[in-house]
């Protein structure tokens, strides 16, 4: 009579495996989400660098593939957001919404590398003495908003300015409270447009920052915008300054009823 073969101890499991294994694809997820974090820090040229190898270890696209120019990482970032020139194209692009509404007196204008400031007298979105934008400066603030949510802009601080006449109300005892109103009115009608609100700054300047030249724009909003800093090339230089100190863009005039 032939010998049964005798079976195989069953296998004793650790009673916490179920745990381990959480723990182990907790450190995981965790690992996942520092490198993520550290990718909103890191310079330009080593985010690329961080995103080119994830693209090539997770992309569906054949090895050097590049959706922009054929080659490359597979995630083509550069392409997306140029820093370089973001100040140069968001200045055009206002001085264009400005010269297509016949914006009289709005100008942009760089103060350096990374920056740009946008100004628009009182009158533009104003009438003398209140903080509600007017009816006819909804279409300024749709375009603008446009511009201002672009993925290169990283702050957008909004400055409400007068003159140093004194305000006579009830609801606004100085010029303080009257600049920071208006300031206040220009970021809800860009928040109500869609420009994130943890992107926007307001402060009231009340009347210490005239204008000397032209003290009609003293009673003004400027609006400065500051994009993401420029990163070095690889030859160790600085990308060049899109614009010349003290270039402005200039303005036409408007048309009738604006």
């Amino acid at each position: 009579m032939a010998k049964r073969e005798k079976k195989p101890d069953p296998i004793d499991l650790p009673k916490n495996i179920g745990a381990a294994l959480f723990l182990e694809l907790m450190m995981q997820m965790l690992a996942f989400f520092i490198l993520l974090t550290s990718m909103a820090v890191i310079v330009e040229e080593k985010r690329l660098a961080a995103l080119g190898s994830l693209a090539g270890t997770f992309s569906p696209l054949p090895k050097g593939a590049n959706l922009a120019e054929g080659h490359g990482p597979a995630m083509p970032a550069r392409d997306i957001v140029d820093g370089s020139n973001a100040p140069k194209r968001t200045a055009k692009a206002l001085t264009d919404v400005a010269k297509e509404l016949g914006v009289d007196g709005m100008t942009a204008m760089p103060l350096d590398k990374e920056s740009v400031r946008v100004r628009f007298p009182e009158q533009i979105a104003f009438k003398s003495g209140e903080v509600e934008l007017t009816a006819r400066s909804a279409v300024l603030m749709d375009r603008l908003a446009d511009i201002f949510m672009r993925p290169e802009v990283i702050e957008v601080r909004i400055e409400g300015h007068t003159d140093d006449t004194p305000i006579r109300s009830r609801i606004y005892p100085s010029n303080w409270e009257l600049s920071a109103a208006r300031a206040m009115s220009v970021f809800h009608a860009l928040a109500d447009r869609g420009v994130a609100n943890t992107r926007m700054v307001v402060a009231g300047m009340g009347d210490k920052h005239p204008v000397e030249s032209h003290p009609e724009l003293s009673r003004r909003v400027e609006v400065i915008l500051k994009f993401r800093p420029l990163t070095e090339n690889p030859d160790g230089n600085r990308a060049k300054k899109d614009f010349t100190p003290g270039q402005r863009a200039t303005v036409a005039s408007p048309p009738q009823g604006f």
